[in-house]
């Protein structure tokens, strides 16, 4: 007998939460369709229906697509989201790509930004190799 079958399938709750821990690191495509808080380090290509959350000891490198990125740790690289938020102690470098950017007292913000005016899907580019 199987442990996993179509009958143990379920839809993901908006209500839960994937965690990457502090000391943890991942490199690589990270797809996630529950939101994402980042306490340790990712690298990579990040592709999320859902919110994701830089943690004050967090840090994120690459490309992230998402409906929400809340930057309270390190984010470096291009962020395509509806909605950028940076808290005071974060710190985004790169290309921010949204329909609204938030930057709080105290935050860091170096490079570009870039507003959304249409209603197309979010998607990760795709890189030629």
């Amino acid at each position: 007998m199987a442990i996993f079958n179509k009958t143990n399938a379920r839809e993901i709750s908006s209500n839960e939460t994937t965690i990457v821990a502090r000391g943890a690191k991942i490199d690589g495509v990270f797809n996630c369709s529950s939101r994402l808080h980042v306490d340790g380090v990712i690298t990579g290509q990040i592709d999320s229906k859902n919110t994701v959350t830089i943690g004050k000891s967090g840090k994120i490198s690459g490309e992230v697509v998402t409906t929400r990125l809340i930057v309270n740790g390190l984010f470096e690289g291009d962020a395509n989201c509806d909605t950028i938020e940076i808290l005071a102690g974060g710190k985004f470098i790169g290309k921010a790509t949204s329909k609204e950017l938030i930057i709080e007292a105290k935050a860091i913000f170096e490079g570009e930004s870039k507003i959304k005016k249409d209603d197309k899907p979010l998607k990760l580019e795709q890189k030629e190799k």
